[in-house]
C-alpha cells in the first residue's frame, strides 16, 4: 500500500484539516508516512509510480487528528463503493466489492474507534462477528487508554434481530455489544437481547441519532464512533450533519445493476462539503480519507 497523495505536514494552519499531533486524541505520534505538497490532481496525473514509499495503514489512520465536537463524539464513515458507485457487488453485499489492502484499511479504521456502529440490516447480511484487533493494534489501543478492543452498537427500533447471532454468541464480556433502540420496541424481544448486550433507549418511535451519540458517550466513554452502515444508515448521518469524517474505498470493479450508493435515504438539506485529506493506493483500490470543514472552537 502506498501513499497516492499525502495529508498536509503537520502543523498546517489549514483550517478544513485539523494539524497532526502526537497528544491528541486518536494520535499515538506523527504519520510514518512520507509526505509530499503535490497538489491532488498532479499527484494522481503521476500515477502509482509517483506515489511514495510503501505505508503501514495501522500506522497512518492511528496518527490523524480527531478532535470530539463539544456536544458528542466524532463520528467516522467507513464505506466501500465500486468504481461506478454501487456500494455492494454482485450478491447484494460490500464485501465481494473488497480486497486484501480494503480489510487492511478496514481493520485500520476499526483500531481508532471507541465503538463501532452498524444498522441490524447490516450486522445480519454481513453476519458480523466482535472485532478482534490483531495484537500490535491491540497494543496502541491500550497505549493511547482505550479499551483493547472496540464494542459494536446495533441500531435496530424494531429490535428484529436474534439473540443468537454471532455477534452476540461470540463476544467477550470486555467488549459486550450494546444495542440502540426505541422506547416503542417489543418488550419480549428486548428481554432476549437484554440478556446477551446491553440494550439503551435512543428515541420514541425512532432512533435519535444525537441520542445515541450521547448514550455511547456515557455507557461506553465514545471519543471516536465508527459507523460502518448500511447506506440507510449513513444517510441518516449525512442527513443531520453528523459526519465528520469519511473513509471511502473505491473499488476497480464495475457491476452495474440496481445497487445503493453508500448513502441511500433522505437527503441532506444541502449537500455537505468535504475536505479531501488523504489517498492511498494499493492494487488499484483507493482509499479515500475526507473530513468535514467545521468552525474553529
Amino acid at each position: 500500500m502506498r501513499m497516492l497523495w499525502p495529508t498536509p505536514a503537520a502543523g498546517s494552519t489549514n483550517a478544513t484539516t485539523p494539524p497532526r499531533s502526537p497528544g491528541s486524541p486518536g494520535s499515538p505520534g506523527p504519520s510514518t508516512a512520507a509526505a509530499t505538497t503535490a497538489d491532488p490532481p498532479a499527484a494522481a496525473a503521476a500515477g502509482p509510480a509517483g506515489a511514495v514509499d510503501a505505508v503501514d495503514p495501522v500506522a497512518v489512520y492511528a496518527a490523524d487528528r480527531r478532535p470530539a465536537p463539544p456536544d458528542r463524539p466524532w463520528v467516522i464513515v467507513n464505506m466501500i463503493a465500486s468504481a461506478d458507485g454501487s456500494a455492494t457487488g454482485a450478491e447484494g453485499l460490500s464485501g465481494g466489492l473488497g480486497g486484501a489492502g480494503d480489510k487492511a484499511v478496514f481493520a485500520a479504521v476499526r483500531g481508532v474507534a471507541d465503538v463501532i456502529v452498524a444498522g441490524a440490516a447490516t450486522v445480519v447480511a454481513e453476519d458480523y462477528g466482535p472485532s478482534r484487533p490483531s495484537p500490535e493494534v491491540t497494543r496502541q489501543r491500550l497505549a493511547r487508554g482505550q479499551a483493547a478492543r472496540p464494542p459494536i452498537a446495533v441500531v435496530s427500533a424494531s429490535l428484529r434481530i436474534g439473540a443468537d447471532r454471532r455477534l452476540f454468541t461470540e463476544s467477550p464480556p470486555e467488549a459486550r455489544p450494546i444495542v440502540l433502540t426505541t422506547a416503542t420496541a417489543d418488550p419480549d424481544r428486548r428481554r432476549a437481547l437484554d440478556a446477551v448486550a446491553d440494550v439503551h433507549t435512543a428515541g420514541e418511535a425512532t432512533v435519535d441519532w444525537r441520542r445515541g451519540l450521547d448514550v455511547l458517550a456515557v455507557v461506553a466513554g465514545a471519543r471516536v464512533v465508527l459507523c460502518e452502515g448500511g447506506p440507510r444508515v449513513v444517510a441518516q448521518l449525512v442527513a443531520l450533519d453528523l459526519v465528520d469524517e469519511l473513509c471511502l474505498t473505491v473499488a476497480p470493479l464495475l457491476v452495474a445493476g440496481p445497487g445503493p450508493r453508500i448513502a441511500h435515504g433522505p437527503e441532506a438539506s444541502a449537500a455537505l462539503r468535504l475536505a479531501l485529506d488523504r489517498v492511498l493506493i494499493d492494487d488499484g483500490y483507493l482509499f479515500l480519507r475526507y473530513v468535514r470543514p467545521r468552525p474553529a472552537g
